[in-house]
């Protein structure tokens, strides 16, 4: 009986923990390279934070957005899809001193495989001014915000 019941309490313990998945790390690819981390807030809210180089000029940005699931379709049997909208800012630097900030929006769709594979795709652009050695201007590249994004969910 104590092994039903310890067998019991880990198929448990393990169903649970792959149900919920707080955190999840990775990569998104499109009109820049990025280090990608969400981090759950609520069951229905997370905070993203994306930092990586811009594929047109030598530099570094980092995007930060509060996301909230508006919709979890069930599409089919196993996995876990998600339609997710948020808004946030970001900031960014190139090697010639040139630097942008503003605002930014997420809309996107994600699916968690049962085996916690993140896959998403999204639309995060970020319009804001750009200041430049010789003056300023609008930041026109954060409106090619489209991306695809792998992560580990744990």
């Amino acid at each position: 009986m104590k092994k039903v019941i310890l067998v019991f309490c880990l198929f448990v313990g393990f169903a649970a923990a792959t149900a919920a998945q707080p955190r999840a790390i990775g990569g998104r690819v499109g009109w820049a390279l990025e280090a990608s981390y969400q981090h759950e807030v609520t069951d229905d809210s997370y905070f993203q934070i994306d930092a990586g180089f811009p594929g047109y000029h030598l530099g570094l940005h980092v995007v930060g957005t509060y996301n909230w699931i508006f919709a979890t379709p069930q599409w089919g049997r196993y996995g876990k899809w998600e339609w997710f909208a948020g808004v946030g800012g970001g900031t960014g630097v190139w090697w010639d001193g040139d630097f942008f900030m503003g605002v930014a929006g997420n809309f996107g769709l994600s699916f968690t495989f049962p085996f916690d594979l993140q896959l998403s795709t999204d639309f995060r652009p970020v319009v804001g001014p750009v200041f430049k050695r010789d003056g300023s201007g609008f930041y026109d590249y954060g409106l090619w915000g489209f991306g695809l994004s792998v992560r580990y969910a744990f």
